[in-house]
């Protein structure tokens, strides 16, 4: 099963300045993707997110090498990396003298053999979208706590061509681009990732909170 895809990304502004507070990045030769989101004080956004992605893709990584470099599932994979997003993220903190620690909520997809995995600590979120319809696969209740505290969630549910999956900050999904995102959807079913990525980031972006958001559609 091959998906199109695409990243959208919007810096948030800070006082005078933008930083980022979200990100989004494809790994796994297109099959899995992470998107990423800064808690705490802006000075801690990067730091807490270079932690994350390092820790994702290094879990993604020793999974594989633990696997003796034959196959092994990605829903499996994607559990070691959330483990391991944990884990650097606390060593890195250690190294802090902040009396707020940083911290980063994340959600994790991954395609494999006509199913999509889902894995999420803390405020990001995760849909797909099947014949008009969402579905929400991350949980509803969020909390407010990220990698460092909250609990890491998992699912998995079939792929059927024709779907979208859409992962994103909570800030991609506020009521703007979501109405945006279905009006264009209804005029136009096929409406492809790049712009349906781009409706998602665009109003945190004029609001200046940023965002990040990964549209896949399933072929």
């Amino acid at each position: 099963m091959r998906a199109q895809s695409h990243i959208s990304v919007a810096r948030s502004k800070v006082r005078e300045g933008e930083i980022t507070r979200h990100t989004g990045i494809k790994l796994d030769g297109g099959r899995v993707f992470l998107v990423a989101s800064g808690l705490g004080l802006p000075r801690t956004w990067p730091f807490a997110l270079d932690a994350v992605l390092r820790g994702f893709e290094r879990g993604l990584d020793e999974a594989h090498e633990k696997a003796g470099g034959g196959r092994r599932a990605r829903a499996d994979r994607l559990v070691a990396a959330a483990d391991r997003v944990r884990r650097e993220l606390a060593d890195a903190c250690d190294t802090l003298v902040e009396r707020t620690m940083p911290d980063a909520a994340f959600a994790a997809i991954a395609m494999d053999e006509g199913d999509l995995h889902v894995v999420s600590a803390g405020p990001c979120r995760v849909y797909l979208h099947r014949s008009g319809k969402p579905q929400r696969l991350t949980p509803r209740d969020e909390t407010k706590e990220g990698a460092l505290h909250a609990r890491v969630t998992q699912c998995t549910t079939p792929l059927e061509p024709g779907d979208l999956v859409m992962a994103g900050s909570v800030t991609a999904f506020s009521m703007r681009s979501i109405a945006q995102v279905v009006t264009v959807l209804q005029d136009d079913p096929r409406t492809e990732p790049p712009i349906l990525a781009s409706l998602l980031t665009e109003p945190a972006a004029q609001a200046g909170v940023g965002a990040a958001a990964i549209v896949l559609r399933i072929a």
